[in-house]
């Protein structure tokens, strides 16, 4: 039993113990009621095995509803499916004994007896819902044959009848239950398999739209990664082209102050070499002087 499947019937025993409260409080006072209209009001033994009944079926639901107060994640599947068999096998047992006690042949309880088919239809599959079915038949069928033949004792719930002992009247009820009994299951099963035909679909497509889910995830974290990878290598772009201007206006600034510089340079050798020019003529020119100057000397030198 997966999760899901149980989850669906452990929600399914919760309406039914709620609705089963309701069903308790209504067959109890109607036998009540009808007790009170058809004998009178008389303490006696009639109204003991109804307040026991009532007692009986309070403390059953009560049990089942302390149950359910638990989490479904700490109940295991076989406490589970015993808590589901017990939801519709112990009804049929207490609708047979209020089929009993309310006169069999005489009394309309036999209906409570669909109820239980429901119950089952909830709950379980093709197989569960036939067992159901079949259960009731040979609670109701088997009180009303073992009457007829005394092996137990009739009781009168209404006086002035005289339907016990009829045999047609029993034959065509005992038919006619084990009949309109056999038209529920099958009712049942058609409507619980298209119920759990549809809880399937929807499960296949919830676990589709799961999976697209994941993968519409998966693609998002690839796309937020791809965005990190794409953020950090812009982020290292900026960076580096950063870098790059800064470095680009180094080497402007550089070849600014270098341009600066060589144009000093030119500046100063223009002067330098310039000045070395002149000196070289200044020499030449003091070389003629002194040429000049010594000429002379020599001449004096021989005139005298």
């Amino acid at each position: 039993m997966d999760i899901f499947e149980k989850q669906q019937r452990f929600e399914a025993i919760q309406k039914i113990i709620k609705v089963r409260w309701f069903n308790i409080a209504v067959i109890v006072s109607l036998g009540l009621v009808l007790k009170i209209q058809f004998s009178g009001w008389a303490p006696g033994f009639e109204y003991v095995k109804i307040g026991l009944l009532g007692v009986f079926a309070f403390g059953y639901n009560f049990i089942y509803w302390l149950f359910i107060r638990r989490s479904v994640d700490k109940i295991s599947d076989r406490t589970l499916n015993i808590i589901s068999l017990c939801q519709v096998v112990v009804d049929q047992i207490m609708y047979a004994m209020i089929f009993y006690f309310t006169g069999t042949v005489e009394t309309i309880a036999f209906l409570l007896f669909y109820i239980t088919i429901l119950v089952a239809s909830s709950l379980y599959k093709t197989r569960g819902i036939i067992l159901a079915g079949l259960l009731a038949v040979i609670l109701h069928d088997g009180i009303l044959t073992a009457e007829y033949y005394r092996f137990i004792p009739h009781i009168t719930a209404y006086p002035d009848t005289v339907w016990f002992g009829n045999p047609e009247m029993t034959r065509g009820k005992i038919i006619g239950f084990a009949f309109y009994m056999a038209v529920a299951v099958a009712f049942s099963v058609v409507l619980s398999n298209l119920i759990r035909n549809r809880e399937l679909r929807l499960r296949q497509e919830r676990d589709k739209v799961k999976e697209q889910s994941n993968f519409l995830m998966l693609q998002t974290q690839e796309l937020s990664q791809t965005k990190d990878y794409l953020h950090e290598a812009l982020t290292k772009s900026d960076k580096a082209r950063m870098e790059t201007e800064k470095t680009k206006q180094d080497l402007e600034k550089a070849n600014f102050e270098l341009s600066a510089k060589l144009k000093e340079l030119e500046k100063y050798g223009q002067i330098t070499i310039g000045r070395e020019v002149r000196m070289a003529e200044l020499k030449g020119k003091i070389k003629k002087l002194e040429d000049t100057v010594k000429n002379l000397q020599d001449q004096i030198t021989n005139k005298e």
